[in-house]
């Protein structure tokens, strides 16, 4: 494997090289070195590993612009050779394209360097830890370690690299028709947490074998488990926190920046690019701060604003990435103690799971979606049996507004997991969150 950070500067300089004054160019690189290793009954089934360099150009004249992609072999003449000839059918296409009204000049960001790597063992290690751990379980999952690189460098003089080596154990356990779910990723490895993360699972599935309580629709207390609460923040991506989408009239949160609702006071967001699961800079290159205050005591304090949207609206840009999703966010903890969540929750649902999340009505932040795996009915603090899967539609001015009673104080991190074509970057670190009055459908 060549040093990337090096080859990428003697490649990006051949380039722009060859432009003329008028000309710009950005290079945004994708690099990862991933190990997939997938389980079946808790053994090993397929153990591949992916090498994979891809590179977005971005062509810039006369406020039009071009973007291709191209995957880079990292021999420096083929690599050459193959950019050098896209960009000259850019050159012949360019005055073809009409004049984009959010051009944004490119302008020289500065240089930095990022890498993050969290220690632990070797993958093999890591396979007799796994696997000691579910002996005895028909276990399904994927572990997936490696280090993912981005890059952006552009003609201005531009050079920002950013690397993060982490990993993550994505897995289900079964008994029969019956599964518990569960994720773990960390920011610093210990042994001991991974197994008590595989204990918690393996409880809750042994919870599955109580009968069955069969639960009407209607409005429940109920206690989310980190990984509900996080298909629910994971929503806000789709509008609800752009600016963009704010000014065109499709963000589930316009109600909220009109001050019509608010959220609970318990509720503090922050997009929080100090985990360093993320670069700092975004996709053309300019740096953010590290931490973006977007919801404060229930209050929108922040929406996500990108350089282009900024131009296109007359206000400031804080950077977000051209498509002003969340990246990194964090929900600050609250004062439920772990140890008391059975207890508060009183009589309800406890729900480990949520999936087939989408919205049901956008202008009033309504959204619907079913509950998952390992969700049980609680009695005066004591879990009396599993679920069959309900479906609620809701509003988030309810579930994280007026009906929110508290979050924990322990968070939980979940690095992205998805591995469409590649591996993603970011990370949420969020709590759990006890809700009343949510509503259940079907």
């Amino acid at each position: 494997m060549v040093n990337l950070k090096t080859y990428l500067k003697t490649l990006s300089q051949d380039i722009f090289s060859k432009l003329t004054l008028d000309e710009e160019l950005s290079l945004f690189v994708h690099s990862e070195e991933s190990q997939f290793i997938r389980f079946s009954q808790a053994k090993v089934r397929q153990n591949t590993t992916v090498h994979q360099h891809e590179v977005v150009v971005t062509y810039q004249k006369d406020q039009r612009k071009i973007k291709f992609t191209l995957n880079l072999c990292l021999d420096q003449s083929i690599d050459t050779a193959s950019i050098l000839k896209e960009l000259q059918i850019c050159r012949a296409q360019l005055p073809l394209t009409d004049i984009y009204p959010q051009y944004v000049a490119m302008e020289n960001h500065g240089v930095s360097e990022s890498i993050k790597k969290v220690e632990r063992p070797d993958d093999l290690a890591m396979l007799k830890t796994i696997t000691e751990s579910f002996s005895g379980t028909d276990m399904a999952g994927l572990y997936c370690s490696g280090p993912v690189r981005q890059v952006s460098i552009n003609s201005k003089g531009q050079f920002h690299y950013f690397e993060n080596d982490f990993f993550f154990l994505d897995y289900s356990i079964y008994n029969g028709p019956k599964a518990a779910k569960g994720f773990f990723s960390c920011e610093k490895w210990n042994e001991k947490d991974l197994r008590e993360n595989i204990g918690r699972t393996r409880d809750k599935l042994n919870l599955l074998d109580q009968p069955t309580v069969n639960v009407p629709k209607g409005k429940y207390r109920v206690y989310l488990e980190p990984m509900a609460l996080f298909e629910i923040v994971g929503m806000m991506s789709w509008g609800s926190l752009s600016y963009s989408a704010l000014r065109q009239g499709r963000s589930p949160f316009q109600k909220l920046q009109q001050n019509e609702v608010s959220l609970s006071p318990q509720l503090n967001l922050i997009e929080n690019l100090g985990l360093g699961y993320v670069p700092a800079f975004n996709s053309i290159g300019e740096v953010a701060d590290k931490e973006l205050e977007l919801i404060k005591n229930g209050k929108l304090m922040n929406l996500l604003t990108s350089t282009a949207t900024a131009k296109e609206y007359g206000v400031s840009s804080n950077k977000a990435e051209p498509r002003e999703g969340l990246r990194s966010p964090e929900i600050k903890p609250g004062t439920l103690a772990q140890a008391d969540i059975l207890k508060k929750l009183d009589t309800g649902l406890y729900l480990s799971n949520l999936h087939y999340i989408n919205w049901s009505d956008v202008q009033s932040a309504r959204m619907t979606g079913m509950t998952r795996y390992a969700c049980f009915w609680v009695e005066k603090g004591q879990i009396k049996g599993p679920i069959q899967d309900l479906r609620f539609d809701d509003s988030m001015f309810n579930l994280l507004g007026s009906h929110l009673i508290d979050l924990t104080t322990h968070q939980e991190l979940f690095v992205e997991s998805a591995t469409y074509q590649k591996r993603y970057l970011g990370a949420y670190k969020l709590p759990g969150a006890l809700i009343e009055n949510f509503n259940f459908t079907l």
